[in-house]
């Protein structure tokens, strides 16, 4: 399956009576809101920075840019009309992946006029059967427009199932072993515990740097992002200070905070598994290094000691368990390596407020009961959950995962230079190359602007003879883990 890649620019245009009427029907007390939108995105933005400027919906009086908002219908009208939208528009986001341009703008609404109005209601059409003819092709053939080849028609619904279903993007930037992943761009549930925040700019900036090193990025996508923010005001417009807003999200949880046994249903880690599997091996059959990146957001120094932190716990934990392929030693280069080429590509931003260290490297064990280290990038082993970089490291067969902790400054800065960026996802492969004892494949070339020093970091020797470990398994079996000694 060919993953989803970036959202394509919108071409139908919003004022076309199928669109509106499909809005005007479920709101009609809503027109004048929906009449003087100019399309469908920025209609819920439109909603979207009502309720925030709404008493309690986000912004405080002295910060809301306009003053406090009266809102033109109850707070749920309004996020229904948003949700809505953002249905018409992902509708609109899936048919570029198979429609031509001449196509789809026919197409789009003939499926609004017969009800499709969702990315799921599409789905559905494609997979229902009416007389042994797909439904979808029978829709569209009766009104004139260009049905879909078998073959298109199975493509498309592989996508669909993991963007609709599973609510996740992928985008695919090259063939490079590099997982970068954002599980936190929205709110999201966690058992027993409060509602984990959404951490801003972590999807852009991993996208980003997914392009920079040709390698593939996974995130919630765009349209549960605008969902979450939408039920996350509702909620705070809805609940008091101190009562749970988790009845308001949506049934997201975080794949950070998965239990063990769980793990291998997810569709995050299936995600992630599928891409190690079909790269674990290059073109000789030679296992290659994988390297998974996993972007988080923290708070500011001081409430966070360093704008950057980058948590190796997963990582020292296979090699103490003699699972992973790296000794002791290569796993200390790596951290070594990280703290002195991140250290360098922060040196360059005015970062405020500057503290004694930009950027501190995790390498804490967790065996021997030692206590929990906050931003370590694993779990302690006692509470049986598993983080993004435990599940590649432990699981998926990744034999490198770091998780970078960037402070909300440090993310502002990144979204604003996608040079800056280019020069963070550069100087971790560049402690990658250095860390390895073996092949690894040649990442894609730097831009023009790279300097010497990443250019020939990025010029990766192939192995000497007799070089990695040969592994016990390409991955282990997935949970339930192995009785841990230290545990």
């Amino acid at each position: 399956m060919a993953p989803v890649a970036g959202r394509a620019q919108s071409h139908v245009p919003f004022e076309a009576s199928s669109v509106q009427d499909a809005l005007l029907r479920d709101a009609p007390a809503l027109e004048p809101l929906i009449r003087r939108s100019s399309g469908l995105s920025q209609l819920t933005k439109d909603i979207l920075e009502m309720l925030r400027r709404a008493p309690g919906g986000g912004y405080s009086t002295s910060s809301a840019p306009k003053g406090p908002e009266v809102l033109p219908g109850e707070p749920e009208e309004l996020v229904a009309l948003a949700e809505q939208a953002l249905a018409l528009e992902e509708l609109e986001d899936s048919m570029q992946l198979k429609w031509s341009r001449d196509d789809r703008e026919a197409a789009y609404h003939r499926l609004v006029q017969c009800g499709i109005c969702s990315a799921q209601a599409l789905l559905t059409a494609l997979n229902d059967r009416v007389g042994g003819k797909c439904r979808l092709n029978q829709l569209l053939e009766e009104g004139g427009c260009r049905g879909l080849k078998a073959e298109a028609l199975a493509w498309l619904a592989e996508q669909l199932e993991v963007r609709v279903r599973q609510c996740i993007e992928v985008s695919v930037e090259g063939g490079q072993p590099v997982l970068l992943t954002a599980p936190h761009n929205i709110y999201l549930r966690r058992d027993g515990q409060p509602p984990h925040m959404m951490e801003e700019y972590t999807t852009l900036i991993a996208q980003r740097m997914a392009r920079h090193l040709g390698g593939t990025s996974l995130s919630w996508s765009r349209a549960e992002q605008k969902r979450s923010e939408l039920h996350w005001c509702l909620a705070r417009l809805r609940c008091g200070e101190a009562e749970d807003f988790s009845r308001f999200l949506e049934p997201n949880r975080d794949p950070n905070y998965l239990l063990n046994e769980e793990v291998a249903q997810n569709p995050w880690f299936r995600q992630m598994a599928r891409f190690a599997d079909k790269w674990r091996h290059g073109k000789e059959g030679h296992p290659r290094p994988l390297l998974h990146i996993d972007v988080h957001g923290c708070k500011d120094p001081p409430a966070t000691p360093s704008h950057l932190t980058v948590g190796l716990a997963a990582m020292r934990h296979e090699v103490e368990m003699g699972r992973s392929p790296l000794s002791q030693s290569r796993v200390e280069t790596f951290a070594a390596a990280l703290q002195n080429e991140l250290t360098a590509v922060l040196n360059g931003l005015e970062l405020r407020p500057r503290p004694e260290r930009l950027v501190r490297v995790l390498l804490p064990s967790l065996s021997g009961g030692q206590g929990k280290e906050r931003l370590s990038g694993a779990w302690p082993l006692e509470e049986r959950r598993l983080t993004q970089s435990q599940q590649a490291m432990a699981y998926a067969g990744f034999t490198h995962s770091c998780q970078l902790e960037l402070s909300k400054a440090l993310r502002r800065a990144l979204s604003r230079d996608d040079a800056a960026t280019a020069r963070l996802g550069r100087a971790v492969t560049k402690a990658w190359a250095l860390s390895c004892q073996g092949a690894l494949p040649s990442l894609k070339s730097p831009s023009a602007s790279a300097d010497r020093d990443d250019k020939e970091a990025l010029e990766l020797v192939r192995p000497r003879s007799g070089g990695t470990r040969k592994r016990r398994s390409d991955r282990r079996g997935c949970p339930p883990l192995r009785r841990h000694q230290s545990a």
